[in-house]
């Protein structure tokens, strides 16, 4: 008797370190495929210069083609504000992502135009600028674009939990983007080295 309840209760420990393994290795593949996603919506950010028809078919490709399926909220989303995001899904019938959900989000962070005068004083341009121009008296459009993607995790007790994974793209001068595309604007103070390019 001795020797069946020892047996018994090694075999739920091996039964947990496993549990507890694949959880593990669970989690890591669906996090970093959430990584690869976001650096590959980036990737395409960056290529067509904003946020445009190219921009989103590019996405949805290669979303479709991986099987990305994860689905979230973009911020504000619960308030009834955007606040500068926009949230795309990929129109798969495979997708089940319920009602006011998104598969990606991105916003678009419109940095204040600044020029530099005589004195190299930074000044902020009160001027309209015609695209594709640039001197010491005008500024240029530059804007950067924060992405986030989602993963689910669907564990047995705590059930389906949703996480975030967010980055940014680099300054993208004169962007080309939908003429509807929201911007969140930035202040010289909050705009840290792009002050002075």
């Amino acid at each position: 008797m001795k020797e069946a309840i020892g047996g018994t209760s090694l075999f739920l420990i091996v039964i947990v370190i496993l549990s507890a393994f694949a959880m593990y290795i669970s989690l890591s593949v669906n996090w970093s495929t959430a990584y690869k996603v976001k650096d590959e919506i980036i990737f395409y950010i960056e290529k067509n210069r904003g946020v445009n028809e190219n921009t989103i078919r590019d996405i949805n490709n290669y979303l479709g083609d991986i099987g990305y399926f994860n689905y979230g909220k973009c911020p504000g989303a619960n308030s009834g504000k955007n606040n500068g995001w926009s949230g795309y899904n990929i129109n798969s019938k495979k997708s089940k992502a319920p009602a006011n959900s998104t598969q990606y989000c991105i916003a678009k962070i419109k940095l204040i135009k600044n020029t530099e005068n005589s004195s190299g004083k930074i000044e902020r341009n009160t001027t309209n600028i015609k695209k594709g121009s640039y001197n010491t008296n005008r500024g240029i459009d530059k804007a950067y674009y924060s992405v986030r993607t989602f993963f689910l995790l669907d564990l047995p007790i705590i059930r389906e939990m949703g996480l975030t994974v967010d980055g940014e793209t680099k300054v993208i001068l004169e962007p080309v983007d939908f003429s509807a595309q929201n911007s969140i604007s930035i202040a010289d103070e909050k705009q840290g080295a792009w002050v002075k390019e």
